[in-house]
């Protein structure tokens, strides 16, 4: 059986408040995103972008996609007597409203429509469905927006001994695993990202060969998300001000499993008291409790840990699905 692949842009704007969603008229007579073929030697990213660019006229770079945005199609046709799986991938990007779009020769016109026109007129199951994905994901996006705003400005007037450089998290607003860390370090006050440098590598390594799944499938933040400097722990005055913004986080994302790397995280949120005692366990049905990445570092033994909390997790989220 031969595969093909092909990547996209959902490409949407805000018209007096209201999002709506580039289709293209193809010469078929339906609706359809801009997508097409990858090329020998590209990803599908600049698959998306050269693809995005040559039907729409929307010319786009990496830093124009929505972070953590993917969405993947698969579905079978026969051509000449040939049955082919094809995938296709959609990436997510915001334009302005007065943003020039110029149709290629493929196509007959392009609509701009919101979300119930674009039900209305899409044709297949399968653009439907990433429809509604992306608009749920773009709901959750203005509402992550909003809160990050609010609590970025939280020391405004306060008593405060944190960095007033606010940390965002990061990742899949749809995602089914939500890690939460203690609170940034140096370097994330300097790079405004979660787990970078030497816990961010580990972390990513665990997410990859432990959990089989690509960092920015997931969400990650922390408990606090302003950096204590001295890279203390933050007091419990300061969690109590920063917990209403987390459970707000994990409320918008609704994830089927949160991940508590550290004490901080696991005493915050199941009050557990020894990380050595209870780490690879699920509390509530929720909550998975393992080390911190950055304590692991200070002791070789606790990776290996670790790497089996991970694979004791990949057997809880496979076995949910």
């Amino acid at each position: 059986m031969r595969e093909e692949f092909s990547y996209g842009t959902v490409v949407y704007s805000k018209f007096n408040n209201e999002c709506k969603y580039l289709l293209l008229k193809r010469e078929e007579g339906w609706l359809d995103f801009p997508k097409g073929h990858i090329e020998k030697g590209e990803d599908g990213v600049k698959a998306a972008l050269r693809e995005t660019c040559e039907e729409s006229g929307v010319c786009l770079q990496p830093g124009n996609l929505v972070h953590g945005f993917y969405y993947n199609i698969d579905y079978f046709f026969t051509y000449k007597g040939t049955k082919i799986l094809k995938h296709v991938g959609m990436y997510l990007s915001e334009v302005l409203p007065e943003t020039t779009v110029k149709v290629s020769y493929e196509h007959r016109g392009y609509v701009w429509l919101n979300y119930q026109e674009a039900m209305e007129e899409l044709r297949f199951g399968n653009q439907k469905g990433l429809l509604e994905y992306t608009n749920t994901y773009i709901e959750k996006l203005d509402r992550m927006r909003a809160l990050n705003k609010e609590y970025s400005e939280i020391y405004r007037g306060r008593k405060w001994d944190l960095s007033t450089s606010f940390v965002p998290g990061e990742g899949n607003l749809n995602a089914a695993i939500f890690i939460v860390g203690q609170a940034p370090g140096r370097n994330e006050d300097i790079m405004k990202k979660p787990f970078v440098g030497r816990s961010g590598k580990l972390l990513e390594s665990l997410i990859t060969d432990e959990l089989h799944m690509d960092r920015e499938s997931l969400y990650i933040t922390s408990v606090v998300q302003f950096f204590p400097p001295e890279n203390r722990a933050p007091s419990d005055d300061e969690i109590a001000l920063c917990l209403p913004y987390l459970m707000k986080q994990i409320e918008i994302v609704n994830p089927a499993i949160i991940v508590l790397l550290g004490a901080v995280a696991a005493r915050t949120l199941v009050q557990v008291k020894s990380i050595m005692k209870e780490h690879g366990k699920l509390f509530m049905d929720k909550y998975f409790v393992t080390l911190h990445p950055a304590a692991a570092l200070r002791n070789p033994a606790n990776v290996e840990i670790m790497r089996s909390d991970f694979r004791a997790l990949e057997k809880i989220v496979n076995g949910r699905q």
